[in-house]
């Protein structure tokens, strides 16, 4: 089972409950829902497809960590009506770097 960074890309893998770097060294092992390191420290948790540190921050996941949390989608709402839109901004440039938000702000 390949593990993920929050970038996206494969970090580690996990083969008979010991977690591997690609590169064929074992850096960790879990036992039960616990991740420790070898010389018996544990570092953090392995559950629902995500590995969390000690303080519960993600710092790993797999696939199917999406696949566990997603929400069920329930009968759709009537839609708001739309008030009046203010006048059409220029267009800026596009940048080559990440928004700091981390999706669509509707409160703005």
């Amino acid at each position: 089972m390949t593990l993920y960074n929050k970038k996206g890309k494969a970090a580690a893998y996990i083969e008979n409950d010991v977690i591997w770097t690609f590169d064929g060294r074992a850096i960790a092992y879990l036992f039960q829902d616990a991740v420790y390191n070898f010389p018996g420290k544990q570092l953090g948790w392995f559950e629902k497809g995500w590995l969390r540190d000690m303080g519960g921050y993600c710092v790993l996941f797999t696939p199917q960590a999406f696949a566990e949390t997603t929400p069920a989608k329930y009968a759709k709402k009537a839609l708001p009506s739309k008030g009046s839109r203010e006048m059409r901004k220029a267009k800026m440039a596009y940048q080559a770097h990440w928004s700091e938000k981390e999706g669509i702000d509707t409160d703005v």
